[in-house]
């Protein structure tokens, strides 16, 4: 509960840093338990309760997977930004994913610190408050961007719309999912509490039974809403008819079919371990603990590897890439050779083709004359 000092805060508790505290006794009741499913407590929470000796495991697994995460959004948001893109309406979803995703990997980078210092008070209150809040906001407000890319691109393929159309209804349509998400969220922060038991030790405790059923409407909506949209998508997509057969189909729209694919079953995994198993934070082992890490790692995993999903798959997108500085820049010299290489093939077909239409005449004796050619002089 916020406060403004230890008077406003019930049964004489302390106010500290503008949260009351509360003994760990009070709740250890039905109302209240310290309970933990997917991504409802934090993540650094749970890798300090496995093995002290994996700590630094855990740190590592962090900074690995926000470099990767920022590598792959820094090239698909460079792809995205150039002009063929992002005039599109569909770039314009592309872009604000990406920006989504980067945040996330630098919410991520975040765990090192807290996970360095998680014994003081401010990085606890953020491990319970604000990272949950703020990555949640990250996680649903790009899975449906992702839907909302899915419908762009059914309605330019199958109902041909001008993908060059106006722009202001994708940023709107962006911009109120980030609005939604951001106050359908704020259960995160009031349902969440710090409590301290005899020892002064903290734990966050999270108030289920009176958010949980929010919790999981928004979980629905946001989450398992997006992977039907991206299922009727597909269905859409491949119901085309065309001349190719099934098999065929899939690899001509694979563009489409990648990114609907890879988040439909990482998130439909990730829901389907948030209602099966009842996760608690103290009472499990560690097999579930570090079963609940990885599932939260795996809802992750489409915002780490946009590049991968989204700029892959798809051959113009790819040429995009291509095109980007920075691309020039490090492969300055594969590509340099490999032009030499495209020119000297070129040079060398139209050698034997001129060959080929000129009249060889051989010389059997003095009185035969060479045709002088200033074609035979340069080779």
């Amino acid at each position: 509960m916020l406060c403004l000092n230890s008077s406003h805060c019930q049964n004489g508790n302390r106010c500290l840093l503008g949260f009351c505290i509360y003994p760990k006794e009070n709740y250890f009741t039905d109302q209240y338990s310290i309970h933990s499913n997917a991504v409802i407590l934090p993540i650094i929470g749970a890798t300090r309760h496995d093995l002290p000796s994996l700590w630094h495991m855990y740190i590592w697994i962090f900074i690995i997977l926000a470099l990767i995460g920022l590598l792959n959004n820094i090239f698909a948001l460079m792809t995205f930004i150039r002009d063929r893109i992002r005039y599109t309406t569909f770039g314009i979803y592309l872009i604000i994913y990406c920006i989504c995703s980067l945040l996330l990997m630098i919410l991520i980078l975040t765990n090192v610190l807290t996970a360095i210092y998680y014994d003081k008070y401010i990085f606890r209150l953020w491990a319970c408050h604000g990272y949950p809040y703020l990555s949640l906001n990250m996680v649903y407000t790009s899975t449906l961007i992702s839907a909302a890319i899915a419908i762009e691109n059914v309605l330019i393929k199958c109902f041909n719309f001008d993908k060059f159309r106006s722009r202001k209804s994708s940023l709107f349509i962006s911009l109120f999912i980030f609005l939604i998400v951001s106050i359908s969220n704020l259960d995160k922060i009031f349902s969440r509490y710090l409590i301290t038991d005899q020892s002064n030790n903290l734990y966050c405790v999270y108030d289920k039974y009176t958010y949980k059923p929010w919790s999981n409407i928004m979980f629905f909506f946001c989450i398992i809403f997006p992977c039907f949209i991206h299922l009727i998508c597909i269905i859409r997509i491949l119901s085309i008819k065309v001349k190719e057969n099934f098999i065929q189909r899939i690899f001509a729209y694979q563009n489409y079919m990648v990114p609907s694919l890879f988040i439909i079953l990482c998130v439909f995994l990730h829901g389907l371990y948030r209602y099966i198993i009842d996760f608690n934070l103290f009472n499990s082992s560690t097999f579930i603990i570090r079963l609940h890490i990885g599932f939260i790692f795996l809802l992750y995993a489409p915002q780490i590897l946009t590049y991968m999903i989204y700029v892959l798959p798809n051959d113009f997108y790819v040429r995009e890439f291509y095109q980007i500085w920075f691309y020039r820049k490090l492969c300055c010299c594969f590509y340099n050779k490999r032009r030499h290489v495209q020119e000297f093939e070129v040079i060398h077909r139209l050698w034997q083709r001129r060959t080929s239409l000129e009249t060889v005449k051989t010389i059997t004796n003095l009185d035969d004359t060479c045709v002088d050619s200033e074609f035979y002089k340069k080779t």
